[in-house]
């Protein structure tokens, strides 16, 4: 008789952090997908849209691929602009949450 999937998970615990590392990727991957979408939505290649906002299109492919540790963050609010929306940028900090732009 084969294993059941409670067998299974239970010979082969998953760590919490692991669990929530995870979590965060598929949440990001997702958000990414979502720019990429609203992107096609609106009719615009990357770059017609890397046009329109004077940078090239490798940059619109970085942002749609979640390469932002060197994004500067007036690109990132061409990029939204461009898609006809505003950036909202907040830090959440134990004493509150501050909205920097």
């Amino acid at each position: 008789m084969g294993t059941t999937f409670r067998e299974y998970k239970k010979a082969h615990p998953v760590d919490d952090a692991l669990m929530e590392e995870a979590r965060k990727a598929t949440d990001e991957k997702i958000r990414l997908f979502e720019l990429r979408e609203v992107r096609k939505a609106c009719g615009l290649t990357q770059t017609e849209l890397a046009t329109c906002l004077g940078i090239g299109q490798k940059r619109i492919s970085a942002v749609e691929n979640g390469k932002l540790d060197n994004l500067k963050i007036d690109t990132l609010r061409r990029y939204i602009a461009g898609l006809g929306g505003t950036l909202e940028i907040s830090a959440h900090l134990p004493q509150g949450d501050i909205r920097l732009s």
